[in-house]
């Protein structure tokens, strides 16, 4: 090598009066500017305590109120309400029937058992009506189903009144 590889000058080779001094310059020792910490055996040793833990920086949350109804209790009386419903809607669609076919001149016979059978679910309609009723008025729930058993058993109910009165007008008419 010929050049220094710090600062790129010129390397100047020693003579052999120089070869006597030592090869690696030997540093003093470092000054002293922050006392060494005590050593472990030097602390007086204390029984270990057991942990507890500190109180906490912030008013922890309260629990929720607990609900005076069980969370399974919700929803009573929904599938009777809409068991009911479909039984309405569907005695209303055989009483149509049997009008249509009434005037389209169908035998009396299928239009008398179609009627009956409309009747039987208005009825059956009315009595889950009353049951989904009776179930969801002691369902505190917002999300309860009493509106809809309300409805279905309105509709039942009307369903067989109308009954009643083409029964009695079918009676007058026939004497």
């Amino acid at each position: 090598m010929a050049f220094c590889l710090e600062d790129g000058s010129a390397l100047v080779y020693a003579s052999a009066a120089a070869d006597d001094q030592p090869a690696t310059i030997i540093m003093p020792d470092p000054r002293v500017t922050a006392p060494a910490p005590p050593r472990p055996e030097t602390f007086p040793q204390a029984p270990p305590q057991p942990y507890t833990q500190p109180p906490p920086a912030w008013a922890p949350v309260p629990a929720p109120p607990q609900q005076p109804y069980a969370p399974a209790a919700q929803g009573q009386g929904r599938g009777a309400a809409v068991s009911s419903l479909v039984l309405a809607i569907s005695a209303f669609a055989l009483f149509g029937f049997c009008i249509v076919a009434g005037a389209a001149g169908v035998n009396n016979d299928v239009i008398g058992g179609v009627f009956i059978l409309s009747v039987l679910l208005a009825l059956v309609g009315a009595v889950l009506g009353i049951v989904a009723t009776s179930k969801s008025s002691r369902d505190p729930s917002p999300r309860n189903s009493k509106a809809m058993s309300i409805v279905a058993l309105a509709l039942n109910g009307f369903y067989l009144v109308l009954t009643i009165i083409f029964l009695i007008l079918g009676a007058l008419v026939t004497k």
